[in-house]
Order: C-alpha cells, then sequence, then structure tokens
C-alpha cells in the first residue's frame, strides 16, 4: 500500500513550529504523527509526502527514504497528517471513499488513477462518510494530549527494557548495556521501560504510578533526579542533576533538561539545562532557554488564555497555556515568560521584566531586528556541537523566512 500523508491549510494553527516544519512532526507523546504511520508499515508497503513548498527541500532531506511532493502521485490512502493514525483506523478505510470529521478533509482511499487539482485528487465521485479520529487543531493539543499519547503509543517498535526489582536494586529485564544505581528508586517498576546504554545514576527518583516512564538509548538521569510518569525521554538526552520532571513530559531526541518542567514537549535537539520552571509549552529545535528561565502558565485571575500567532488573536479557551517557541531561538539568563506566550524562530530574547507575549521571529531584544548573516553562524556553531551540519536548504529555509519578515 501507498500512504499519502498531507498537510492542510490549518498549518498556520501551528505556528511557530510549522514555519520550519510539516504539521505531521510535531511531536505529540511518544511520536510524531509521521513515526506512527511509518510504524505500521509494511514490507513492501511506500510513503508519500505532501507539504508546502517551501518547506520540500528540508522535508526531503529528513525523510530521504520516502517521496517527497513527487510530480505524480501513485493511488493510495490519503491520511490528514494532523490526526493521530493507527492501524486501526486505517484498516477500515474503503475504495472510493473520502472521509471528513467536524475538523474538515480526514482521508480518502484511491485505489485507481485519480484526476488531480494541484495536489490533490478530484474526488467529486467517491461517497461521503464520517469517521471519528483524534487530532491537532492548535499547537497547544500537543501539549494537552502528551500524556494520553504517551500512556497510548505502541512503543514495541523501540525494542526497550522493562524494570525488575532483583533485590539488591533494579534492573532492566533484558540484558542490556546500562547503569542503574543501587539507590534508585522505581514506583510501579512494571511501568518503567529502558533502553540500552542509559545511566539512572544515584539518589533518582522514577514513579509510573500515574503512567509510563519511556526512557530510549544513551539517556543519562544524573543524581537526585525526579521523574513522575507519563513521561517520554528520547535517544542521547540528558537530565540534569536534582531535575523535577513531572507528568505529561515528552522530551525528544539529544535534549539536555534541567529545573522543573511539566505538561510540556520538547521537540529535540534543544537544552533547558538550569533550573526555572517550563509548563503547558512545546519547545522547537536547536532551542536554549537560560539559567533561570520561567514561564508562567495560569493567569492570576485563572482565566482562558489568548494568544497572538502572527497577528491571529486565538481565544484558546484553556486555563493552562505556557510557551510556545520556535526553531533557533534563544533565551538569555532569568528570561520571564507570561502565559500564553508565542515567540517565533530565531529570536534572540533578554532584558528583564516578563516578556512581550508575542515575539516575532528574528526579533534581538525588545525593538531590534537580528542580523541573518550572524545567525546562521549561530545556527552553524549550535548543530556542530551536536555534529550536525546546516545544510544549504535550511539556510534557504531561514532566509526564506527572514526576507518575508523584512519585507512585510
Amino acid at each position: 500500500m501507498n500512504y499519502i500523508l498531507f498537510e492542510d491549510n490549518r498549518h498556520k494553527n501551528f505556528k511557530p513550529f510549522s514555519l520550519t516544519h510539516a504539521i505531521y512532526e510535531i511531536r505529540t507523546g511518544v511520536f510524531s504523527n509521521i513515526q506512527r504511520i511509518i510504524n505500521f508499515m509494511g514490507e513492501g508497503d511506500t510513503l508519500t509526502l505532501l507539504v508546502r513548498d517551501e518547506l520540500t527541500e528540508v522535508v526531503r532531506e529528513r525523510y530521504p527514504s520516502y517521496a517527497v511532493n513527487p510530480d505524480r502521485i501513485p493511488p493510495g490512502i490519503w491520511l490528514n497528517g494532523s490526526y493521530f493514525w493507527l492501524f486501526d483506523n486505517v484498516s477500515k478505510l474503503k475504495a472510493r471513499t473520502q472521509y471528513h470529521t467536524a475538523g474538515g478533509y480526514l482521508a480518502a482511499f484511491v485505489s485507481g488513477k485519480a484526476e488531480m487539482s494541484g495536489k490533490f485528487p478530484n474526488l467529486e465521485n467517491f461517497l461521503h462518510e464520517t469517521m471519528q479520529v483524534e487530532g491537532l487543531d492548535f499547537i497547544w493539543d500537543a501539549v494537552h494530549l502528551a500524556g494520553k499519547y504517551i500512556k497510548q503509543d505502541d512503543i514495541s517498535s523501540l525494542k526497550l527494557s522493562s524494570i525488575h526489582n532483583s533485590g539488591k536494586g533494579f534492573k532492566a529485564e533484558l540484558e542490556i548495556e546500562g547503569h542503574i544505581h543501587p539507590s534508585v528508586i522505581c514506583v510501579n517498576h512494571q511501568e518503567i521501560y529502558i533502553g540500552e546504554c542509559c545511566e539512572i545514576l544515584a539518589g533518582v527518583i522514577m514513579d509510573a504510578s500515574g503512567g509510563p516512564i519511556i526512557i530510549e538509548n544513551n539517556v543519562k538521569v544524573d543524581i537526585g533526579s525526579m521523574i513522575k510518569g507519563p513521561v517520554y525521554i528520547g535517544e542521547g538526552s540528558t537530565i540534569n542533576p536534582g531535575a523535577k520532571i513531572r507528568e505529561n513530559v515528552s522530551i525528544g531526541p539529544f535534549c539536555k533538561v534541567g529545573g522543573e518542567v511539566e505538561d510540556s514537549v520538547i521537540h529535540g535537539f534543544s537544552n533547558k539545562q538550569h533550573d526555572g520552571f517550563l509548563g503547558h509549552s512545546y519547545v522547537g529545535m536547536w532551542v536554549n532557554l537560560g539559567a533561570n528561565t520561567n514561564t508562567s502558565d495560569l493567569k492570576n485571575n485563572y482565566g482562558p488564555i489568548r494568544i497572538n500567532i502572527e497577528g491571529a488573536i486565538i481565544e484558546t479557551g484553556h486555563k493552562f497555556l505556557g510557551l510556545f517557541i520556535g526553531d533557533y531561538s534563544k533565551a538569555g539568563i532569568s528570561t520571564m515568560f507570561n502565559t500564553g506566550t508565542y515567540v517565533g524562530i530565531g529570536a534572540n530574547i533578554f532584558g528583564g521584566d516578563f516578556q512581550p507575549k508575542y515575539i516575532p521571529s528574528f526579533s534581538w531584544g525588545e525593538n531590534d531586528i537580528t542580523d541573518l548573516k550572524k545567525l546562521l553562524e549561530t545556527c552553524k556553531v549550535v548543530k556542530s556541537r551536536r555534529g550536525q551540519l546546516l545544510t544549504k536548504f535550511e539556510i534557504q529555509l531561514i532566509t526564506h523566512h527572514y526576507l518575508s519578515k523584512k519585507n512585510s
């Protein structure tokens, strides 16, 4: 089967993350929506990715095994990338049928050649059916659903080991390389899963009574840390000494995290190393939050929170929302973010008192714009520290957004 994963016109609702990523790359729980589909694909299945034109080349770099915006799209199952697709949902789709939900166009099973209208097939002669599939409408939905999907995601593809009590301390059930210090305390240890070459050091407390704790390969949980599930920690990440990682937290690969974190997603390759609070927030890639950075995620009057997404004021209806910060942005020490703060990509944030609730891309402090050449040099340094290069197409994408801002 060929699966065709597409974005709909709600991608603006997922800024700042969607400025540099397809909406199906948003992490919720253990996986992103594209990872969920890859996980159930069988031998001989193929995947076609449709994305906005400006993202074509960077998505091709991230997913070299799959066709991205090809000139010809073969028959297959079209799936809206903002929804949580499981094999049970997809296996129920019927040929020559299009599916809708309250949020709009959901899926279609195109079994033969279909006339194309731009990137999408002409479905006039298809049957119409409704279908209930949970999905994302705004970026903050990924935060509020993180804990649910940490509990629900099928982690069998990760090949982790559960924990058991040996009588002389906790050990991995499987014979895997790694180290769990004898002083580590595990609550509901059957729901704690660990990968290869992990280090869980002295005095760590892991409590999975509220949901699983999932720790991938090469993770270091340093001395005295507390982790309270449901929590997911991606490959190569470090939890710093004394950190408090509370419920409903997804930390992607190669992050460094300290202080207090709850109800948040740190997508990957980002740092919040020091003391400070991060709550009900979504942090993109290559972000650094300086020491003692704090986010407010609840208004003093306990009222619902508004968020400004590039001039569009959204009444979220939520009482708990923190920071939504795009790729390559940095916050200086003791930065204070208010409830429902939006920060674009490539911003450099510093200064006392609370920051504005809307910080555009490429801001330098409160009133200036960063220099593009200096930003790109910094991005190169940041990526080199993780053994990666800033590619030509990433430079082109950053430059595209920078010039769009300057010319607006």
